[in-house]
């Protein structure tokens, strides 16, 4: 049981990269204060590559990105480099203290599995975890859907939605990616490598992820998975759902995480 009387739904939106990590750290401060969960849908425009907290800006070739003219943003979560194309990302926002990260992180994907089976995938929710930190294993985990992890949904053993987590002492944010087609993959194109090894890379990619157009060759929208699992929330645990938008004076308020998450060098449009 969620012990939440309420939770604000923000509808599926487009964002830059930098709006995106902006409002969500807004977010977690705001869920901080006034102990109310929220669950946001937002996509990405530019298409943008996005770094986890810690990760190594060497190992990104910024002309590339300055070339096709993407976005590059860094996340306030861990994890590794994802572009973020065709997907539907999550965010989802707890006040801290009710459960704990990793319950919130396994009843999250349970829902997010249930509501991608019903309408129509048949995923699954990975039960083991490989031994070696990405870390220490170079370029070629350096892209998110190159690692598994415990609890995350996959087909077939292939990853289908990667997360990350940031823990606050206030609120908890879990964010993802629901990969919906391939351009994923593309992200080979923005790591320092040579021609060789991205094509080992770019197999490794394949190997390890797949996408939910791949999965039932069906094309489907954002707004379709971002209805089932709002609805998931109130079938199985009847909590009450508000749907809101960001207002003004949030995205407003949200720039003032803009120095932390910038990235510079990157093209300016």
């Amino acid at each position: 049981m969620l012990p939440f009387t309420s939770l604000r739904v923000i509808p599926f939106q487009y964002f830059t990269g930098l709006e995106n990590m902006a409002l969500d750290l807004l977010f977690a401060e705001q869920v901080g204060h006034d102990q109310k969960p929220i669950l946001r849908f937002y996509g990405w425009n530019p298409f943008c590559l996005s770094l986890g907290r810690h990760q190594n800006l060497n190992n990104v070739d910024i002309e590339a990105i300055d070339k096709n003219k993407i976005d590059i943003v860094r996340r306030p979560t861990g994890g590794s480099a994802i572009l973020h194309a065709q997907e539907l990302t999550y965010s989802f926002i707890i006040p801290r203290g009710y459960i704990t990260h990793h319950e919130i992180y396994e009843i999250f994907h349970i829902l997010l599995a249930g509501a991608l089976k019903d309408i129509g995938f048949d995923v699954a929710l990975s039960t083991t975890k490989k031994d070696n930190n990405y870390l220490n294993k170079g370029d070629s985990t350096f892209a998110c859907f190159n690692r598994a992890a415990k609890s995350e949904i996959q087909l077939k053993g292939k990853k289908v939605v990667g997360s990350a987590q940031k823990i606050y002492k206030k609120s908890i944010l879990q964010h993802g990616s629901i990969i919906i087609g391939r351009e994923h993959e593309k992200i080979i194109n923005y790591i320092r490598t040579d021609s060789g090894n991205k094509e080992g890379q770019t197999e490794l990619l394949k190997h390890n992820s797949t996408n939910l157009e791949n999965i039932n060759k069906k094309k489907i929208s954002e707004v379709e998975i971002s209805s089932a699992l709002s609805e998931s929330f109130f079938d199985k645990y009847k909590i009450p759902i508000h749907y809101k938008y960001p207002t003004k004076s949030e995205k407003k308020e949200a720039e003032k995480f803009n120095s932390q998450l910038f990235i510079p060098n990157q093209y300016q449009s």
